[in-house]
């Protein structure tokens, strides 16, 4: 389990040297997209094993992947926001397929369907709850194939419930701070002169997508409202991609993480050698070459 979640803050001196990983993790970026999706495709595999031996036998999930912060034409995504706009009036086709184990799970009988739930989560759906960063907190399961897979990977079901959730507050706090960072907000200022010329005075891209949810969720539906979602979502992306927000914005993130406590750099050193650890146990589970083999 990560240290410095109970409080202790002595773990690890303030001084503590702050990782490229330790980054990485942090802010989701760098190595995390590939060993995020390693690490998942082990526990699908681990997970469908362990159905296999309670006689259940759902697809195989697809191929796991996740896009790279790095690649600001990707993060824009101009082709989507052409045929989605924002996804508010739109969004992206996730409807159950045969890959998804819940259209799997609701193909059984009501008696298998009870029995899945038990193979994967344990006779009565026992749980857990761990604490994390602050005053969160996490409720997991602690048996069944899930809590299995887990611990083979984690170790035990706490740990990989604090490789999941902490790195995400992480990503939320050090976003915060860098909305404050001068390169940012000059890159910033840019965006929003280039949205000036195309029409548009949002404060930010944020801001851009909250008014528009705002005004979908007060009626503003159908091909008019669609075709003024898309627009503005493309002039977003396109000024973004002008004055490379996204990259500011990534720069600036990473930049606050030496900067956190003490007391967070501590859990977050504890944190990413329990990640590092997990994701070691992943590729060796999947056949994939470890960080040492590379």
């Amino acid at each position: 389990m990560a240290a410095g979640l109970a409080g202790c803050t002595s773990a690890q001196p303030a001084s503590l040297r702050v990782s490229a990983a330790m980054t990485d993790v942090a802010t989701r970026s760098g190595r995390w997209p590939t060993d995020a999706a390693q690490l998942q495709a082990a526990f699908n595999q681990l997970d469908r094993q362990c159905l296999s031996k309670a006689g259940f036998h759902p697809p195989a999930a697809p191929k796991v992947t996740l896009p790279s912060p790095e690649n600001e034409a990707a993060t824009i995504d101009l082709a989507g926001r052409r045929l989605h706009g924002y996804g508010i009036s739109m969004p992206q086709d996730s409807s159950a397929t045969a890959e998804n184990p819940n259209a799997y799970a609701s193909s059984l009988s009501v008696k298998d369907r009870q029995r899945f739930g038990s193979a994967q989560f344990g006779p009565g759906t026992p749980r857990t709850t761990v604490a994390l960063k602050g005053k969160g907190g996490a409720t997991v399961p602690t048996a069944g194939c899930v809590a299995r897979a887990r611990t083979a990977l984690a170790g035990d079901v706490y740990t990989w419930a604090e490789i999941s959730y902490i790195p995400q507050q992480f990503d939320d706090q050090v976003s915060r701070k860098a909305l404050t960072d001068t390169g940012y907000r000059a890159a910033l200022a840019r965006w929003r002169a280039c949205m000036a010329k195309a029409g548009y005075t949002y404060a930010s891209p944020d801001d851009s997508v909250a008014h528009l949810q705002q005004e979908y969720e007060r009626g503003a539906k159908g091909a008019r409202f669609q075709r003024r979602e898309i627009a503005a979502a493309v002039a977003d992306g396109e000024c973004a991609s002008h004055t490379h927000l996204p990259a500011e914005l990534l720069r600036a993130r990473r930049q606050q993480v030496p900067r956190l406590s003490a007391r967070d750099l501590s859990t977050l050193h504890s944190v990413t050698a329990n990640w590092e650890s997990a994701v070691a146990r992943a590729r060796r589970v999947v056949g994939a070459p470890t960080k040492d083999e590379r």
